[in-house]
């Protein structure tokens, strides 16, 4: 009796024993990530038959176990990859919004200069100080264009950066979790013996947390223990304890631009698109590189473009100082039409000789009364016989193309016939022909005309003009460049108030260019409004989710030490349960002795 009490006191101690260093286990690892508390599970051992009934013969403990709830624990790498995601975004789009928006460096300011230098010289179109004014100013715009890019170009290029080393910190993570793989592996025999490694399973889970900031990535438990992880649309990155390493290279097509690819067993490298890839600091600085930023330089470019290209356009439709052909003020960026985003920092002034500013009008205009001649630009002209007039050729610009439709203004003819007459026009030049149709600009009576095409339906040349009086029967016009070398009059400025007026004109779409920047900076603040406001949701999201799970599985002080109470008052009493059954032996053996 005495030997079956004490071994009934020995198990009792034991198991005390047991959950008293499980106990303190805990305590000590409150503070560390992704611990899960733990628990020791007992059973009662076989009782033994004692004649009138069976007699229990103490306790077992069979397992310590982890608190464990793989619901929540996926809630929180869901949220925890969300988190990362956006707080990345607004970090990254934050960048750019401050950019775009100081006035430092912000386009309007030397747009507004340029315009204005052109304002005060169409006040006195020969004097050299103002169009050198204009000149300087036009230096000061492609500067600022060069500066916002180069400094967007440094976004890339940190971005770029960033990716490279989240791509290493993946690869590390995934050598750690397939590393653990391995141990618990062969902790548990590969077949998920009943006793788990419960420390190295919390660190692999851990480990997925810290997976899951930097991409979206799901672990699925295998029979033997280990997880097989995978991101993206699939791709498999840990398989036991194998790695399928990520790495990046540059793209073919912009070697400015890293992609992702699989580093696969074989020696070969596998592309993995960016929209394979989501979630985690990962996916937001994919997303922000080929999203926002992008999109950013596209929109910038596109404008250097277009506002190079009808700057130019325009000026060579006049004459400067010395009544020679206009050239172009900027470089031409055509070339980058089809890749926008490496054209703002290309726009150049060619234009050094303020001599050169055609202000001027290039076209002189012969015919109806007395036959008199006029100077006259290429939008605009007074015709002979008390007939004023303007002509406006300057082609709409399409955003995102550079291309400028022209219909060669080399020389036009306008005849009127019948009574009352009516005027049809002869375009001279490659791209010109004709008849065209003159119409009144909106209908009805009008003194502002148009060419149309004698399509159905008809389509407009990109010229309108304008009339004081009335053709007659016959009556014919006919306009053409003026003679090389023949200088314009002095204070002609007809052609400087055309280049002028595109400050206004909606040339980028139906945007005027400060218009289509304002546009443009609002659009990126709106997207780091937006940006902000699913950062801070899935922040609060986050902690709801790691709160609840902290909650189930998280160590608690107070229940702790409760338990220490508990655990330390049964470790008594089976000491003293051994003590009475050594007590009842000796007492046995002095009867017997």
């Amino acid at each position: 009796m005495g030997s079956n009490i004490f071994s009934i006191g020995v198990s009792g101690l034991n198991a005390a024993q047991t959950a008293l260093s499980v106990t303190g286990n805990n305590i000590a690892n409150v503070s560390t990530p992704g611990y899960n508390v733990q628990y020791i599970t007992q059973a009662g051992r076989t009782p033994q038959y004692a004649g009138f009934g069976f007699l229990g013969q103490g306790v077992d403990v069979t397992n310590v176990l982890r608190t464990y709830d793989k619901f929540l624990s996926g809630q929180v790498q869901t949220a925890q990859t969300n988190s990362s995601y956006y707080s990345t975004q607004v970090k990254q789009l934050n960048q750019i919004n401050n950019l775009m928006a100081s006035t430092d460096v912000s386009i309007l300011p030397a747009l507004q200069d340029f315009f204005g230098a052109m304002q005060t010289l169409s006040q006195q179109p020969d004097a050299i100080p103002s169009r050198q004014t204009v000149l300087n100013m036009a230096q000061a715009l492609s500067t600022k264009f060069a500066t916002i890019d180069g400094q967007l170009q440094q976004l890339q290029s940190g971005a770029n950066g960033q990716i490279k080393t989240t791509v290493d910190s993946i690869n590390a993570l995934a050598t750690q979790i397939a590393s653990l793989n391995t141990e618990i592996a062969a902790l548990t025999g590969g077949n998920q013996l009943s006793a788990q490694p419960n420390t190295l399973m919390d660190q692999r889970d851990q480990a997925m947390l810290e997976l899951n900031k930097l991409v979206s990535a799901k672990a699925v438990p295998q029979a033997d223990g280990t997880y097989s992880v995978y991101i993206g649309n699939g791709q498999t990155l840990v398989t036991g304890g194998q790695t399928n390493t990520l790495a990046t290279q540059p793209l073919p097509s912009d070697p400015t631009t890293l992609q992702l690819v699989f580093n696969n067993p074989n020696g070969t490298v596998t592309a993995i698109p960016n929209n394979l890839v989501s979630g985690g600091q990962l996916g937001g600085l994919l997303n922000f590189r080929d999203g926002p930023l992008l999109q950013a330089r596209q929109q910038l470019g596109t404008m250097a473009i277009n506002f190079s290209a009808s700057i130019n356009y325009q000026n060579q439709l006049g004459v400067d100082n010395t009544g020679a052909a206009g050239q172009p003020i900027f470089n031409d960026l055509s070339s980058y039409a089809s890749n926008p985003q490496n054209a703002a920092s290309n726009l150049q002034v060619l234009m050094g000789d303020p001599n050169k500013l055609a202000t001027a009008s290039n076209m002189v205009s012969t015919g109806g009364a007395g036959g008199n001649g006029v100077t006259m630009s290429g939008v605009w002209a007074t015709l002979p016989g008390g007939y004023a007039g303007s002509i406006n050729s300057v082609p709409p610009v399409f955003p995102g193309t550079g291309t400028h439709p022209s219909i060669g203004m080399t020389g036009m003819t306008i005849t009127a016939s019948g009574s009352p007459a009516t005027m049809t026009a002869t375009i001279a030049g490659p791209n010109g022909g004709g008849p065209y149709n003159v119409v009144p600009v909106g209908g009805g009576a009008s003194n502002s005309f148009k060419l149309q095409t004698t399509a159905v339906p008809p389509v407009d040349v990109g010229v309108s003009f304008q009339l004081s009086g009335a053709p007659i029967n016959g009556q014919t016009f006919t306009v053409g460049p003026a003679p090389a070398g023949t200088k314009p009059p002095p204070g002609d400025n007809t052609n400087l108030r055309e280049l002028l007026a595109q400050q206004n004109l909606k040339l980028m779409g139906n945007q005027s260019y400060g218009s289509y920047y304002s546009t443009l900076v609002a659009s990126v603040g709106n997207q780091t409004n937006t940006a902000q406001l699913q950062s801070a949701a899935m922040l609060n999201t986050l902690k709801q989710t790691t709160e609840s799970l902290s909650n189930v599985t998280g160590v608690s002080l107070d229940q702790e030490a409760a338990n220490l109470i508990k655990y330390q008052q049964s470790y008594q009493a089976c000491s003293k349960v051994i003590q009475v059954a050594q007590t009842t032996f000796s007492s046995i053996l002095n009867l017997m002795g």
